[in-house]
Parts: structure tokens; C-alpha cells; sequence
């Protein structure tokens, strides 16, 4: 080895020691250390263990924290008695040193603005100053560049810091659908405090955040929606900044990361919509005012519909209108509880005739909604129906007339129902009954002498069909389940 290597690696050795700017982090065993008039310059300051450095004096509270952007941070409450501190204008230092020289690094000149990143000193010549306010409690962040002119925030706030108890991870969530996150806190925060979800979609290279809602200690924040297979890393966070485009480790109170793993989903396919909706049947009728008239519907969502039980979060309703315009103008809507699964379809029904009590000619149809997603409209075609279109997909046709009597021929009960084969049908005029499938295929359609009837349904498979009956301008329906 040459004699300047030897000098070389003397002089950054002895840079290294000392301590000076070759280091890119503050010597983690010296810390970092506030001493100050508001603690009578002592330093270390174990007089007050909230500006003294967890690193270098037993029960410090001025801790690192290693995480996204170096930093150390301490939270302290200013009261008249029983504070940490007590409201008044003080001169204080950052400092960092060994036991020889507790002031050997000191970063300096600031006087400070609440709320703010400012730029401090190093090893400058004037005291920093702060006030005090009783009642308040702060929270300091101190940027970790080592031994260099570094930034640091104080953030104020009416009461102490809340924790972020939970953060949620969404167990799915489709392309292109926003991802609802809930986050608790340990207890109620105060109107100073403000909360961000922050989000990245390429592994932090870039982020984005999206505030938090709460009602009590109970937020919600909307995660935009993103494409297939993309992986969102995510954490929660609280500042006393409204709003953040930077900087966003230096201004956090507090922070629920997973344990520094940060919280995580990917998002999956195709989103989950409506993708068929109808008028089932009937798609007209005759009746008395507020006579009971059920209207069908059925909507399809791929894998949710058709099931045992009814596909989470969709709705149905059946609407109608005294002209045959848009459905989706129309304000009279009746809820339409689910009925039944009908093939690959969730089927609904509501009673229409009980809501209409007036003579007169209705249109109808039917809307069905996922979510909150927006409300979509079916109508009516002997080939099965679809979305309305007012051309292939029309509104049903109701006609309330005053004056039929009870409207002779129309069956009110098909029994037994459930039925393995034979279905009793009492008429008091000849009909035409029509089957059909809960798809909408006509399986069975016959003409049938006034009396009791029986008809045999033996071979239909098992599962739900409509039954209509036809006599003269009158129709009567009703769901017939073959086992």
C-alpha cells in the first residue's frame, strides 16, 4: 500500500470519526437532542426526556424512524401544569455529539412557522426560536441527511396525536373500480388532524394519496380504480396538512404501514355489471283497480346470478307511467323483492295491480340496479326480452278498467304447487294456457275446457315456469314450480 492510500484512508477514518458531513445519516448512538431555555440548556436533556434522543439517553422520546424518508420525531403537550412543556417563547437547538462534546453538531437559525417544512442551519450561529401555546400539543419531524443543512416540522394540534388502530384490505376488487378502504382510529381525532390513504401502482416509484372520511373513528377512503393485474401498495397516514404533493414522511403524525410492509391488493377482471336485464312477463293485462297484477323481471350478472341465493347488492324494481315514454324518465317505482333463481338469472317481482287504483291505460317495465352502480331498464320481446330499447324491448301494456266484475276464467290458484306431475287448474270459461321457461322458452301451450282441469307437467324438468292463462282480453300468471 502507497503512503497517500495510508493518508487517505487516515483522513476519511478520521472524517467518519468525527462525525462531519461524509456521513449520510446522524451516528444513530448520539441521536438527536433539543436542549433549550424551555429546559435550562441541558444537554443531553434528561431533565425532559421529550427532546432527548431514545439513542443516547434512557427513556428519550426523540426516536428514529427508518421508514420511507429518515427521520426522527418527537410529540410533546404544552399546558399551564401537568405538560411536557409549558406555553411561553423559547431558544432551543437541535444538537447531536458524543459525551465529549454534546454540541458538537448543531443545526440552527430558524425561527419556527407552525405547520411548515423549514430549512435549518447546520452549525449555524443563531438559536432557534419557537412559541409555545397551552393547551396544544406538537408534533416535531426531523429530516435524517446527516451532518448538513436538514428540514424539519413542527405540526400543532388541540389534542394528542389519535393511532390509526386498522387499515382494511379489500378481498377483491374488479378492473377499473375504485377500492374502498376503511381505516379506524383509536379514538376520535381533533380538527386539526387530516388523513390520507397514499397509494402506488409501480412499487413507489411514484404515489398518489386520497383523503379519509370519518364519522366518529370510522373512515372510508376511494382508492381510483386501476387496470387488471395491477398491484396497489398502500398505507394510512395523519398530518396537520390539508393537503400533501410532497414530502409525505416528513409531515406524517402518524402511520399505520402494516409494520412497514405497507398493505396490498391486486386487482383482478373484468368488472362485475349487469350485463342482461328484461321485462319477463306478462307483458299486458286487464284487471280492476287495485286488483293484484304480478310483474316478472330477471337480470343477469355473470357468476353471481342464478344461484342458490340472490346476487349480492343488486336491486330490482318495476315502474310504470301513463305514457310510453323512456323508462328511465318515469318516477313511479314499486320494489320488486327477489323472487327466485331462473336459469342463469335472478328473477324479481312486485305487484303492480295493487299500486294502481285509477281507470286507465299504464305502461310498464322494469329497473334493476348493482350497488351503486347506475340503474339499468328491461323490457319486453316474446324471444326472451332485454335491455328496454322502446323497439325490440318494449314497456307492458296494463289496462285498468272499472266495472269487469271479477274478470270470469281468470285462475287465482294452480295446485298443488310445488308439483312433481299434475297441476288442478279451476276455469269458469274455456282458456289458453302458456308454459315457459324461466328463460323465456315456451314449453307448453294448450287449450282448456271451463271446470276443473288437470294438467300434466310431468315431463317438464325441474325448476320455476310461468304460467299464463288467456281468456278473452283477460290474463292471469303465476310461478309454477315442477320438482
Amino acid at each position: 500500500m502507497t503512503r497517500i492510500s495510508v493518508i487517505v484512508i487516515m483522513i476519511v477514518l478520521g472524517l467518519f470519526l468525527s462525525g462531519t458531513s461524509l456521513r449520510a445519516q446522524i451516528y444513530a448512538p448520539e441521536g438527536l437532542n433539543m436542549p433549550g431555555a424551555w429546559n435550562t440548556w441541558i444537554n443531553p436533556p434528561t431533565n425532559n426526556l421529550v427532546l432527548a434522543s431514545s439513542t443516547q439517553v434512557t427513556g428519550g422520546k426523540v426516536v428514529k424512524i427508518a421508514t420511507g424518508t429518515p427521520r426522527w420525531q418527537t410529540s410533546f403537550s404544552v399546558a399551564a401544569t401537568g405538560g411536557d412543556l409549558t406555553g411561553g417563547t423559547y431558544e432551543w437547538l437541535f444538537t447531536s455529539g458524543s459525551s465529549s462534546n454534546y454540541y458538537q453538531n448543531k443545526w440552527a437559525a430558524v425561527t419556527i412557522t407552525m405547520n411548515t417544512l423549514q430549512l435549518y442551519t447546520k452549525e449555524g450561529t443563531a438559536n432557534n426560536s419557537i412559541t409555545l401555546v397551552n393547551g396544544k400539543w406538537y408534533t416535531m419531524n426531523f429530516e435524517d441527511l446527516g451532518y448538513v443543512d436538514t428540514r424539519a416540522i413542527f405540526m400543532e394540534t388541540s389534542a394528542a396525536p389519535v393511532d390509526i388502530s386498522t387499515v382494511s384490505v379489500p378481498v377483491s376488487v374488479i378492473a377499473n373500480t375504485p377500492a374502498t378502504i376503511n381505516v379506524g382510529l383509536s379514538a376520535a381525532k381533533c380538527a386539526e388532524e387530516n388523513f390520507f390513504v397514499r397509494y402506488s401502482t409501480d412499487g413507489w416509484l411514484t404515489s398518489a394519496i386520497v383523503p379519509v372520511a370519518f364519522t366518529g373513528t370510522s373512515g372510508t377512503a376511494s382508492i381510483p380504480g386501476q387496470a387488471s393485474g395491477t398491484v396497489v401498495s398502500y398505507y394510512a397516514f395523519s398530518t396537520t396538512l390539508a393537503t400533501v404533493t410532497a414530502d409525505f414522511d416528513l409531515v406524517t403524525i402518524k402511520l399505520n404501514s402494516n409494520s412497514g410492509v405497507n398493505y396490498t391488493y391486486t386487482v383482478g377482471g373484468a368488472p362485475v355489471v349487469i350485463s342482461f336485464a328484461n321485462l319477463q312477463w306478462p307483458d299486458q293485462g286487464v284487471i280492476n283497480p287495485g286488483m293484484g297484477f304480478d310483474v316478472f323481471g330477471q337480470a343477469y350478472i355473470a357468476g353471481l346470478t342464478g344461484l342458490p341465493t340472490p346476487a349480492p347488492g343488486l336491486m330490482a324494481w318495476v315502474g310504470y307511467n301513463t305514457a310510453n315514454t323512456n323508462p328511465s324518465t318515469w318516477t313511479n317505482w314499486i320494489v320488486a323483492p327477489y323472487n327466485a333463481p331462473a336459469g342463469n338469472n335472478d328473477e324479481f317481482k312486485a305487484n303492480l295491480g295493487l299500486s294502481l287504483t285509477t281507470a286507465g291505460r299504464y305502461y310498464y317495465a322494469t329497473r334493476f340496479r348493482l350497488n351503486t352502480d347506475p340503474y339499468v331498464y328491461g323490457g319486453y320481446s316474446a324471444t326472451g326480452g332485454g335491455f328496454w330499447d322502446g323497439v325490440a324491448n318494449i314497456s307492458g301494456i296494463l289496462d285498468v278498467i272499472v266495472g269487469i266484475g271479477e274478470l270470469p276464467g281468470i285462475v287465482t290458484t294452480a295446485y298443488p304447487n310445488p308439483t312433481s306431475g299434475g297441476l288442478n287448474i279451476e276455469l269458469s270459461t274455456p282458456a289458453t294456457l302458456c308454459f315457459t321457461s324461466s328463460i323465456g322458452n315456451v314449453v307448453l301451450q294448450k287449450e282448456i275446457p271451463s271446470g276443473r282441469q288437470v294438467v300434466d307437467i310431468s315431463a317438464f324438468k325441474a325448476g320455476m315456469y310461468h304460467l299464463q292463462i288467456t281468456t278473452g282480453n283477460q290474463v292471469s300468471h303465476q310461478t309454477i314450480i315442477k320438482r
